[in-house]
């Protein structure tokens, strides 16, 4: 006869933010305070709890979910329906040998069928197998991605901005281990952020209606250098710089699998999304607090198709190529307060113009680019930004962690 569970869930503190009021669009700032969030599962001391038990903390049933996973075999891409996960280790169904698919996109893999259909085949396939993280491929593919600025109130505070906006994200997507080789120069920042992919082209917000989306975990690494170098201080939501700074090799690692739910408005509001450095948090935030929705980010989408709305090499580009959102790509939607960049405060911006004033730096720049200038230098030497030999973990409930190692 099996012993009685025991143990206690032990409950974790929250994060306590003080906030300053802004001071214009650009120039403000927040002063963070980071509390590290403590958490511990129950513990079992007797009957013995399969993993399928325990992975129903960090998966949906299929009937609620489909959890799909890439990986390689034989030269082919094949498509894993995960039912278990117990961090290091997936166990799940080879929904491509089985349907004799072996499409490069998930998508790809399970179109033409019904979701119930894909749920019984989770029952009823001998076609199981289990896979080591290491063996996965990025859960989505792909080099071209659209990105939202500025989807969370506190994250905007932060960075002295007030509404979102949108730019291209230029970069070939990696795996959920992952490793990022540092660059001297760099001032690397971490964004976790919700992805989500359409298994067809959108070309209306009424299309969303009936249609299954995908979501997935991803860490938008950005050079805060180079962004604050190329960037407009005085009109940052024209996108100026940000694919600059956030389209540098390895900057968009993807969470271990595409999660599909049968109801993505309901699964959307129960992510909650939390990113550490070295085992400490430094961000959290729930998903259901972004600015703009999913169906607004696809209505804020559509009304620029086919216009040269952002920067890349300094030169106009599109957000997306043609008149609609491409299917297969990556929606990129926001990261919550908590990265390492701060807007310059109203003292060091008081600073810096008596500076640019009495020493004649207006004799060689503007007054903005020149404010920016003296800020770089002084974020140059805060040590928060990422380096090598820091750990980044990067979470959002249902969707996996990813595992970054910064290198030299």
């Amino acid at each position: 006869m099996n012993k009685t569970l025991i143990g206690l869930a032990m409950g974790g503190l929250l994060g306590i933010f003080d906030t300053f009021s802004a001071h214009s669009v650009f120039l403000s700032a927040l002063d963070t305070k980071d509390y590290r969030h403590l958490a511990e599962i129950a513990i079992d001391t007797a009957a013995q709890i399969s993993v399928f038990e325990k992975a129903g903390k960090i998966l949906k049933a299929p009937e609620d979910a489909l959890t799909l996973a890439r990986f390689d075999k034989g030269g082919q891409v094949h498509t894993l329906v995960v039912l278990e996960d117990d961090g290091e280790t997936i166990r799940g169904i080879d929904l491509s040998a089985e349907l004799s698919r072996y499409d490069q996109n998930s998508f790809d893999v399970i179109k033409g069928l019904e979701f119930d259909h894909i749920v019984e085949l989770t029952h009823t396939s001998t076609k199981q197998l289990s896979l080591k993280y290491k063996d996965l491929l990025a859960s989505v593919g792909g080099n071209t991605h659209l990105a939202i600025g500025i989807n969370y109130a506190e994250h905007g505070v932060e960075t002295g901005q007030v509404r979102p906006f949108m730019f291209p994200k230029y970069v070939r997507t990696d795996p959920a281990v992952h490793e990022l080789k540092y660059t001297k120069g760099w001032l690397l920042d971490h964004e976790v952020e919700l992805g989500i992919v359409f298994p067809k082209a959108v070309c209306s917000a009424a299309e969303m209606k009936g249609m299954m989306i995908g979501f997935l975990v991803v860490n938008d690494f950005t050079d805060r250098a180079t962004l604050m170098r190329k960037m407009d201080s005085q009109n940052v939501a024209s996108g100026k710089g940000f694919p600059d700074g956030k389209s540098k090799e390895g900057f968009l690692p993807t969470g271990p699998y595409m999660v599909v739910p049968r109801d993505w408005r309901a699964f959307a509001n129960e992510l909650n999304l939390s990113l550490s450095v070295n085992g400490q948090q430094r961000q959290h935030g729930s998903a259901k607090d972004m600015v703009w929705d999913i169906n607004k980010i696809i209505e804020e989408s559509l009304s620029v198709k086919g216009k040269k709305k952002s920067y890349y090499q300094d030169k106009m580009v599109n957000l997306f190529e043609g008149s609609c959102i491409p299917a297969n790509s990556i929606i990129i939607t926001g990261t919550p307060a908590g990265v390492v960049f701060n807007a310059p405060s109203k003292g060091f911006i008081m600073g810096a113009v008596f500076k640019y004033i009495f020493t004649g730096g207006f004799f060689g720049s503007k007054m903005h680019p020149y404010i920016m200038q003296q800020y770089l230098k002084k974020e140059m030497k805060n040590t928060r930004y990422l380096k090598p030999g820091d750990q980044v973990e990067t979470t959002i409930s249902y969707l996996g962690t990813i595992k970054t190692e910064i290198n030299e």
